[in-house]
């Protein structure tokens, strides 16, 4: 076959014997038909040199046996309009007069949303007539809101040349919102729900005290509560402006357009420059959350943080992330939630201690600063203990019997699980069911467990009350505390609680983004601050090797039967005794923690900025309360 000047001419011994019309599909189909029954082609060479599948050919050979060759030139049935009775179209218009959505409608009456358009389009079902627009719902469409953005003189929705000029030139200090004409069909316009409760929050209030912006066409207060409706309307970040229509934005906040990517990174690098100004500001907002609902924040639970960095450029400190197992480069704070998750503050650190070290020396001192615990504090290991200024509720990483005691010794009361546990069980007859309170959310729940409490004594003499659980399996797990005078169903409601701190976490995870990195340059760390010391972490990862070698010529000793071999394994066992010793002398003359100004060159530690993190979490936690 030959395919010229618009016809696609077929041959037989050179010379032609039929022609049609070249992408003419009807011709070609009952062309390969004929080929295949008439000269015995198969369906995989034809498939080929006409450039169809194999499926095609099948059809084509189908219709020719099933129909003949007028199947191919009959006009192509289509399936017609589904016919909808008199019954199911007055039904259709009564669910569109009560405001129904045409969808919505089909899935009631049963028929697919097509066949419920085409009825429609056909006037089978007869559309209700359009509600009378009365005042309320006059205002600027969509359409001619964009039609008119697309035009702005100054870029796209950039429409008030005169406020731009002026706060170029420095002639203006913000631009002031105003709501002058009416609009409807607003995307994200649902955000200013929240807008009473943002401004119950804090959200303005004491930021116009502390925080400062330079002037410019965005005030602060524009920038605050841009970021709040930003959050709670789940846009990731900053970035995802580009994705978003500018003057929609606008419209919400009462400006021609909101500020692009660049401009919006640029107001919070400004806002957040001067640290000391963001932790009073996050401080203020804790103390009148506190002041508020003081019974609600008497008992707090308390847990870290880490966010995980992912570049490649310097040298962060590593922590384990329980939720992926595995010890990658990562900054930690730690969060201080009430039993029903409401936070409550939050404390940033570049280089992060152990939880026992951050809560003596980072998080109560924080606490005391905000006034949640009185001065002078009530001593609860004295022989009559009052009741505690402060309940902590933290999980077995901040286990350490002498912290009990110093915090005690501070009117501070810790729940906590037993760290450790091996004793022995306690008779089932100690046990009673009860019901404990376990706070949410939402509301105060109940749980049905069985419960057991004695007084013990820790490794540094410091007697607590031990609470055990007995579960469906006849296993004990113990919890202590050092709260005297506390109910056993409520200290385990406390300890059990603490899950709505780990929802809390995975909520602000998933919606609002608490492990994005606002930015992804990286600061050299504190030359005074504290950290491990690599040269003796590398001696202890040399000890743990040699252990495993030895360990491992101890196996072989036992499995062994010849002499020779035995005498040789043991002389290999005494050199690795050695060798461990010598590591053990040399990581025993080597401090455990250095200042980071001592480190080696190549260990140089570098960590994440704190002002912005610190700035948007606390936008987070107005957004989340």
């Amino acid at each position: 076959m030959l395919t010229d000047d618009g016809t696609t001419t077929y041959f037989s011994n050179l010379l032609p014997f039929e022609s049609h019309a070249a992408g003419d599909v009807r011709c070609t189909h009952l062309r390969i038909a004929g080929f295949h029954l008439t000269a015995g082609i198969s369906q995989t060479t034809l498939a080929e040199p006409f450039g169809v599948s194999r499926s095609t050919v099948k059809r084509a050979v189908r219709r020719y046996r099933d129909e003949g060759a007028d199947a191919f030139f009959e006009p192509r049935r289509g399936r017609g309009r589904t016919v909808v009775d008199a019954s199911t179209a007055q039904r259709a218009h009564e669910l569109l007069a009560q405001g129904m959505s045409a969808r919505a409608a089909a899935r009631q009456l049963g028929v697919s949303p097509s066949t419920f358009h085409e009825n429609l389009r056909a006037g089978v079902i007869v559309k209700p007539p359009e509600p009378t627009t009365d005042a309320t719902c006059e205002g600027v469409d969509r359409a001619t809101r964009d039609a008119r953005d697309r035009q702005a003189p100054m870029g796209r929705a950039a429409r008030d040349v005169e406020g731009r000029v002026l706060a170029r030139a420095g002639l203006m200090k913000e631009v002031v919102p105003a709501f002058a004409e009416p609009a409807r069909a607003v995307a994200r316009g649902g955000v200013l729900a929240a807008l009473p409760m943002l401004l119950r929050e804090g959200l303005l209030g004491a930021a116009n005290r502390l925080l400062h912006l330079p002037d410019g066409y965005y005030g602060l207060s524009t920038i605050l509560l841009f970021l709040a409706f930003l959050t709670l309307a789940r846009v990731r970040n900053p970035e995802s402006l580009r994705y978003q229509a500018p003057g929609e934005w606008g419209v919400v906040l009462g400006l021609d357009r909101c500020p692009e990517v660049k401009t919006l990174r640029r107001k919070i690098a400004l806002i957040a420059n001067a640290e000391h100004t963001v932790r009073d500001w996050q401080a203020a907002l804790a103390r009148a959350w506190h002041e508020a609902d003081e019974e609600l924040y008497a008992t707090l639970a308390v847990d870290g943080h880490v966010k995980v960095y992912a570049g490649r450029k310097g040298k962060l400190p590593k922590h384990f992330i329980a939720r992926q197992k595995l010890c990658l480069p990562a900054s930690a704070s730690y969060w201080f939630n009430a039993l029903d998750g409401t936070p409550l503050l939050c404390l940033h650190k570049c280089l992060d201690r152990k939880m026992v070290q951050a809560l003596e020396h980072d998080v109560v001192p924080a606490l005391e600063a905000l006034g949640v615990v009185p001065q002078p504090p009530p001593d609860l290991t004295g022989p009559s203990p009052g009741a505690p200024a402060l309940t902590l509720v933290f999980d077995r990483e901040g286990w350490s019997p002498a912290l009990f005691a110093r915090l005690a010794r501070r009117g501070i009361a810790v729940i906590t699980w037993h760290k450790n546990f091996k004793g022995e069980d306690w008779p089932p007859g100690d046990f009673r069911t009860v019901e404990v309170p376990i706070t949410g959310p939402a509301h105060t729940a109940t749980a049905t467990v069985a419960l057991a409490e004695k007084r013990v004594v820790l490794s540094n003499r410091l007697e607590v009350r031990q609470i055990r659980r007995r579960l469906d399996n006849a296993r004990q797990v113990a919890l202590v505390t050092t709260h005297p005078s506390l109910s056993t169903e409520r200290v385990a409601g406390a300890m059990f609680s603490r899950w709505s701190q780990e929802n809390f976490f995975k909520y602000m995870r998933e919606e609002f983004q608490l492990d994005a990195l606002p930015v992804h340059r990286l600061e050299p760390a504190d030359p005074e601050a504290t950290t491990v010391n690599p040269l003796r972490r590398n001696l202890e990862k040399l000890i743990r090797r040699a252990r495993a070698r030895l360990a491992s010529v101890h196996h072989r000793i036992a499995k062994t039967r010849d002499h020779d071999t035995a005498a040789r394994h043991h002389r290999e066992a005494d050199d690795l005794d050695h060798e461990i010793e010598a590591l053990k002398t040399q990581r025993n003359d080597l401090p455990t923690h250095v200042r980071v100004a001592d480190l080696p060159e190549g260990e140089k530690l570098d960590t994440l900025p704190v002002p912005e993190r610190l700035f948007l979490d606390t936008i987070r936690m107005i957004a989340y309360r």
